[in-house]
């Protein structure tokens, strides 16, 4: 089914706050406000698309809104990290111990065509932006779905969350470079004799769990996106 205008808003929209394409400054309480006006000068948007694309972004948990302060950013103080640190980390695990197993031919498939998505967007493209995040997001699903698929719907607000604390300047994990060195990894484990790359494919997942370490121990930042 064809994405309505206001989806495609929101997607805009996400794509433009995960790669850091949005520019915003916080208020005088420390919050990011998100604005209609910021999206149409900065994103091209109409009035209407992006409203509306604020409104399903609100609805789906990845912004806050209070009538007397907008649309915002939801700030994370240190503490607030810390429950999210111990997720992505055991999601980390989850992937470094259980998927190689688990690869069945319907799975390497759908990640072939995932990598092959990812590898041949267009470079320049501001609508490229978004459609970069939507397909990190289904490797993410597809990843989780080896995992245990019964999960991976309940696990997608979590996905979205850390993808965008991640890329945060304070964190400074490159997250879009990781990938690519993830993708012959998984090229390996989708071929012929897939448990040649297991080790390589667990190696991956423990240096990235010990990046993630890194930063969270020198993370001092009260707030940030």
């Amino acid at each position: 089914m064809k994405p309505t205008k206001a989806q495609e808003a929101m997607a805009h929209i996400w794509g433009a706050i995960l790669t850091r394409q949005l520019t915003v400054t916080p208020n005088a309480h420390g919050h990011y406000s998100l604005t209609v006006a910021t999206l149409c000068e900065q994103l091209d948007l109409t009035t209407a698309t992006a409203r509306d694309g604020l409104h399903l972004l609100a609805m789906a948990g990845r912004i806050s809104y209070q009538p007397h302060l907008g649309y915002q950013l939801m700030p994370l103080s240190q503490p607030d990290w810390q429950p999210l640190a111990a997720g992505i980390q055991a999601m980390v695990g989850a992937f470094m111990d259980r998927l190689p197993p688990r690869l069945d031919e319907p799975t390497s498939l759908t990640l072939l065509g995932l990598l092959h998505s990812l590898q041949h967007l267009p470079a320049k493209d501001y609508r490229d932006l978004a459609a970069l995040a939507h397909w990190h997001q289904q490797l993410h699903y597809t990843l989780f779905a080896g995992i245990n698929p019964y999960l991976a719907d309940a696990i997608q607000p979590l996905v979205a969350q850390h993808l965008r604390y991640l890329t945060h300047p304070d964190i400074g994990f490159e997250f879009a470079s990781s990938w690519q060195r993830l993708m012959p990894v998984l090229r390996g484990l989708v071929s012929a004799r897939p448990q040649a790359h297991s080790h390589a494919y667990q190696h991956y997942w423990l240096g990235l769990n010990t990046a993630v370490g890194e930063r969270l121990s020198t993370f001092t930042s009260g707030q940030f996106l």
